[in-house]
């Protein structure tokens, strides 16, 4: 492979400009020898490395290899087949292994190039990629002002990257990846998770793995990032259980395929930082460990990752080897803002975005976007050997990366823009109602406290006896039982006259049905009669009690409060389950690449999970008016439109305290939570005006380095490459100098130019306003 990535130089400088001299390559006369080498320095690259009976121009290699970064799902076949149609040839599978194989020698001969330019660059050091590929994150300055959270960034899984167990077994060649995470790495955590997340006893840890994070050298963190909400509360996650069906994979799913999915990391910008393949696994707690762990050793202190379990997921970190580590660094765990909808309250106000001072108004939501293009990879590596896996998911995610970076500009337009207009909007009128309301600021975040409290303070409560609410629902029963029974055994006599009877056979046929029928009523209200006192008396026997309980007992009463309330819990909590489901079908109908038969089976579920809403809130307006105080009855268009399912934690409970506090009232909440957005909006000025000083930094720098460097065809390249670039990304940032509004250090712009708005744009910005609306 030297030899032909020689070859490979030696044309492309035969092919480049005269002024720059060849790459630097040791010469060796031997490799010229080959028949490989010799094809190679006219431009065509054989299907064998001895003896080809077939070459693939390096021009159309390279063609195939841009449709491919741009087009995942444009396979080697399609490839061929194309080729075929043009030169008139007729396809064979031949023809497509021999592409393949040259390809796969074409992809080798360009990492060996990169390798070769990163070392005349000198970014060859350890983890330099996940150290400099977002400069608006990681290109600090010693003269900015701290930042805290010093980076946002987020992890979840996938499981669309299967791949079948047994394919591709005859391939043993391996691939290495800047983005994998060794499978040592991830297996030093398979047993380092002793209990479940929501336990109450903390976790005893092995003694290499306390020894490991004991030998760390302390870090100090410049300011402690504490949630604002610091209140002990129960270890309990009932939250994530709407996550279950997410996380586990099926026996038979794990027994097909080999890996089941990957789990990634990327900073809030989209940049992807590290990747972790499953393997016949769902989505296990070791993986987000081991990817917690590299975040850490790389970044550094006072860092928070966005996780749609990230409530639980802290749990799970305190009972790890590294609980001292992430402790020691400051490192939080937040949950992302459309995954937090789906959360209970409690949850909401300790680990939502919108919640969390410093956090902006990022959503970090950054893998759902990553795994919306992975997803195009899926069809061709199902099938395919662990090599060309891995290869075409590397592959997928250095042309991500190099999208989100040429991005990286656009990025911080849209939010500063978006940002500017949250506060230009909203705070007029939260300022009107904080003045008709008497409000203060200090009051929304009393408010917080308050509820958080109460929250609390009802998971320590004591149920009720169930028992007793088992043996009251019994006597109900029971009671509807002798009701039944008696009203059918209050006639004794059946009256007849002589017309209802035959000459020959007694009764007519219609008089005889009637009266079996009414026999057959009658008997088995007798046996429901029976079957519900044998348990009204087990009941009894169990609880001890010797004389039975009357509607006007207080103990029957206490029990049948505790009862009704209970039954309009659960009415509320299928009512909210249905309204997630609604949710999330809506989500999901516009999802890029979906189906035609998906976006209707998308559509009817849709239609049925409001028609299932309609029924279930009949019931709950049903139960409202029973409770003590009564509740109250609510709208179609009102559930509907429930977009904080914190809102159902409160119709859960009816204490008459709670209804007077001010955090109650539908008007106060609505004022608190646009307060909420106006502070993350000023936060995210904050951080933009410091990312946007690194990325003009950055473009500045770099721009000078590799010209002063470049004094070699592919490093001379990679300049012009990366200057096309770096110039979109001034022109942006003039045109974020230009907003009115900004508040950052405006920095002279070298060979910049009006920026040009272009319909991608446009369509950002009205999903921007979309967004707003929903929220």
């Amino acid at each position: 492979m030297p030899d032909l990535t020689k070859a490979f130089l030696q044309w492309k400088h035969n092919q480049g400009l005269a002024c720059l001299r060849p790459d630097p390559i040791e010469e060796n006369n031997e490799c010229k020898t080959t028949v490989a080498f010799q094809i190679a320095t006219a431009g065509y690259l054989g299907g064998s490395p001895v003896q080809p009976m077939l070459a693939v121009s390096l021009e159309c290699l390279e063609l195939y290899h841009q449709i491919r970064r741009r087009k995942p799902s444009f396979s080697v076949q399609a490839m061929v087949k194309v080729l075929c149609a043009l030169h008139n040839r007729t396809y064979y599978q031949s023809l497509r292994d021999q592409f393949s194989v040259a390809f796969d020698a074409y992809l080798e001969i360009l990492r060996q190039v990169k390798s070769l330019v990163d070392q005349a660059l000198e970014r060859d050091t350890l983890h330099w990629r996940m150290l400099h590929a977002c400069p608006a994150c990681d290109y600090k300055q010693l003269d900015e002002p701290p930042l805290y959270p010093a980076r946002l960034d987020a992890f979840d899984g996938n499981n669309s990257l299967k791949r079948v167990n047994g394919s591709g077994h005859a391939d043993e060649c391996c691939f290495t990846s800047s983005y994998l995470i060794s499978t040592d790495e991830v297996e030093q955590f398979k047993d380092d998770v002793r209990l479940r997340p929501g336990t109450h006893t903390a976790a005893v840890h092995a003694e290499s793995e306390t020894s490991v994070v004991q030998q760390e050298p302390s870090v100090k963190t410049s300011a402690p990032l504490e949630p604002p909400l610091a209140i002990e509360v129960s270890t309990d996650s009932s939250c994530t259980d709407n996550w279950k069906a997410v996380n586990t994979i099926a026996e038979n799913t794990t027994n097909m395929f080999e890996q089941t999915g990957v789990f990634v990391s990327a900073c809030r910008h989209g940049i992807i930082q590290t990747l972790v393949e499953m393997r016949r696994s769902g989505e296990l707690a070791k993986y987000a460990l081991a990817t917690t762990n590299k975040l850490i050793d790389v970044y550094g202190p006072n860092g928070v990752t966005g996780y749609d379990i990230g409530c639980s997921f802290s749990k799970t970190v305190a009972a790890s080897s590294i609980a001292d580590k992430v402790k020691r660094v400051n490192h939080r765990f937040v949950v992302n803002s459309f995954h937090g909808h789906a959360h209970n309250h409690r949850c909401q106000l300790q680990y939502h975005m919108l919640y969390q001072e410093g956090l902006g108004i990022e959503d970090l939501e950054t893998c759902e976007c990553v795994f919306s293009g992975s997803n195009a990879v899926a069809p061709l590596i199902r099938h395919a050997s662990y090599f060309h896996w891995l290869q075409f998911i590397d592959l997928q995610f250095d042309q991500w990366d190099q999208d989100r970076y040429q991005e990286l500009s656009q990025f911080l337009y849209n939010n500063y823009k978006q940002a500017l207009d949250i506060i230009n909007d909203v705070t007029p009128a939260v300022e009107e109602l904080k003045a008709q309301l008497n409000l203060e600021d200090t009051d929304f975040h009393r408010w917080n406290v308050e509820e958080l409290e109460y929250l609390v303070s009802l998971a320590s409560e004591v149920e009720y006896d169930p028992q007793k609410m088992a043996y009251v629902e019994a006597l109900q029963s029971l009671m509807m039982a002798e009701a039944k029974y008696g009203g059918i055994t209050s006639v004794q006599f059946l009256s007849y006259v002589p017309a209802d009877f035959t000459q020959n056979s007694g009764l007519r046929k219609g008089p005889q049905q009637a009266t079996r029928a009414r026999e057959v009523e009658c008997r088995a209200a007798h046996n429901k009669l029976l079957l519900e006192m044998n348990a009204v008396l087990d009941l009894e026997r169990r609880i001890g009690v010797t004389q039975r309980w009357t509607p006007a007992d207080p103990e029957y009463q206490e029990a049948l409060k505790y009862l009704h309330n209970r039954r309009f819990i659960h009415a509320v909590q299928h009512l909210e389950g249905l309204v997630v489901q609604r949710l999330f079908e809506l989500a999901k109908a516009n999802l890029a690449g979906t189906g035609y038969k998906m976006r209707q089976q998308i559509s009817n579920a849709i239609t049925q999970h409001s028609t299932a809403i309609r029924n279930a809130l009949e019931r709950y307006n049903q139960l409202a008016p029973l409770q003590t105080p009564p509740r109250e009855v609510l709208k179609f268009s009102e559930v509907a439109s429930y977009v904080w399912l914190g809102e159902f934690e409160l119709l859960k409970h009816s204490r008459q305290e709670v209804l007077t506090k001010p955090w109650v009232s539908k008007a106060n909440r609505e004022v608190a939570g646009k307060y909420f957005k106006i502070v993350r909006a000023h936060e995210e000025i904050g951080r933009l005006n410091i990312e946007i000083t690194r990325l003009q930094k950055w473009v500045d720098d770099e721009d000078a380095h590799l010209f002063t460097t470049a004094t070699s065809l592919s490093i001379r390249k990679l300049y012009d490459k990366r200057k096309r670039v770096n110039d979109v990304h001034r022109m942006r940032l003039q045109a974020i100098y230009a907003l009115p509004g900004f508040s950052g250090v405006i920095n002279e712009l070298q060979n910049a130019t009006p920026i040009e708005v272009d319909e991608d744009d446009t369509l950002c910005d009205e999903a921007a306003r979309l967004e707003s609306y929903i929220a």
